[in-house]
Formats: C-alpha cells, structure tokens, sequence
C-alpha cells in the first residue's frame, strides 16, 4: 500500500513539475517581447540613450519618456 501511495505521489509531482516550467517558458518569452521596446527622452537629453523601462523618467530633466519607433531609430545606420 506504502508503495502505491508513494508511487502516485511521485507521479503528481512530476506532473506539476512539468507542467510549471512550460508556463516559466511562456512567461519569459513574453518578458522578451516586452524587453524589446526602447524608450528615450523627447528631449534627447542625454543624446541617443535608450531605456527598456517605460515607466522611468529622463534623469537630466525629469520627463516621461516616449517609445522609440523603428523608423526613428538610426543606432544601425552608424552616423557620426
């Protein structure tokens, strides 16, 4: 009887187990998404520095700073 409970223990565990890291795996593929926005300051005030954090504001001058579009961002183009 020991045997029978112990195995059915073991096999719920591994279920949980299993089915916990595919959710970890969806969770952090959604981070990654999320990561992949940049923000700057409208001001530019500390040139082309970008931030990941939408909710952080712009050290130098305190405002909240604006997603980055791809047609904006020339960090790839290697201008001087």
């Amino acid at each position: 009887m020991k045997k029978v409970i112990l195995s059915l223990a073991v096999v719920a565990f591994m279920g949980i187990s299993f089915t916990s890291c595919k959710e970890q795996a969806k969770e952090e593929s959604k981070t990654e998404e999320i990561a992949k926005a940049e923000y700057r300051c409208p001001m530019k005030c500390e040139g082309e520095k970008t931030y990941h954090d939408k909710d952080t504001k712009c050290p130098e001058c305190g405002m909240a700073l604006k997603e980055v579009s791809s047609d904006e961002d020339h960090s790839e183009h290697g201008h001087d």
